[in-house]
């Protein structure tokens, strides 16, 4: 009676392990397959999000009006110009010019090697009948033969046996060239003056052209 007992105890065991073992069995395969469910809805909602912002169309940007041009008046500014004139007096200005005497001389040449008179070259001026002279010059046109050495020309007072201060000019020139000397002094009164004339080399002739006093006259 006692190994019935046991057996039908251990049977109840074996029975009560087994119902466990099945309820645990079905308890995993509904946890499995709610597990399955919950993924599948899961990916459906992915996929729709997915199409969502796919299809979903990007906002068109709205124009923004325009502002409506302001009519403003246009303001014109007239700039009025005032001119003063200003009356002056008239005033006449009265200018003498200088007058400008030229007295001619001549024209010679000299081979000299000392001063010489030339021939023909000379003039009587009286200071007297020339009223307020401001400055007198002698004036002549100087050269050398071939342009050697060196030529001198000036005036001399024959009245008074004396040249006249200052009146020295001179030229290396082969040509032509209007010399004219510092101011010079004239004794006062009648008084003749000759050129005067000389070369440093006597091979080579020294030519006065054209001479003559330049008289200004106040």
């Amino acid at each position: 009676m006692d190994q019935t007992f046991a057996q039908r105890i251990l049977t109840k065991i074996g029975l009560a392990i087994l119902v466990l073992a099945l309820v645990d069995l079905l308890y995993l395969n509904y946890w499995v397959l709610q597990n399955q469910k919950l993924n599948i809805k899961d990916q459906k909602l992915e996929d729709v999000r997915t199409i969502q912002m796919v299809v979903t169309p990007s906002p068109v940007p709205k124009e923004s009006p325009s502002p409506k041009p302001s009519f403003e008046p246009k303001v014109e500014t007239k700039t009025i110009e005032t001119k003063t004139v200003v009356e002056k007096e008239s005033q006449t200005i009265v200018q003498t010019a200088q007058k400008e005497i030229f007295i001619p001389i001549g024209s010679g040449t000299t081979s000299s090697n000392s001063y010489v008179d030339l021939a023909g070259l000379e003039v009587t001026i009286d200071t007297n009948k020339y009223s307020q002279i401001e400055s007198v010059v002698f004036e002549a046109s100087i050269w050398v033969q071939d342009g050697n050495g060196k030529m001198f020309a000036q005036l001399y007072n024959t009245t008074d046996k004396h040249p006249v201060w200052n009146s020295e000019i001179s030229t290396s020139s082969s040509v032509g060239t209007l010399a004219t000397s510092s101011k010079i002094t004239l004794d006062s009164g009648a008084r003749t003056y000759r050129v005067q004339t000389k070369t440093n080399l006597t091979s080579f002739a020294a030519h006065v052209d054209n001479a003559r006093l330049k008289i200004v006259l106040k």
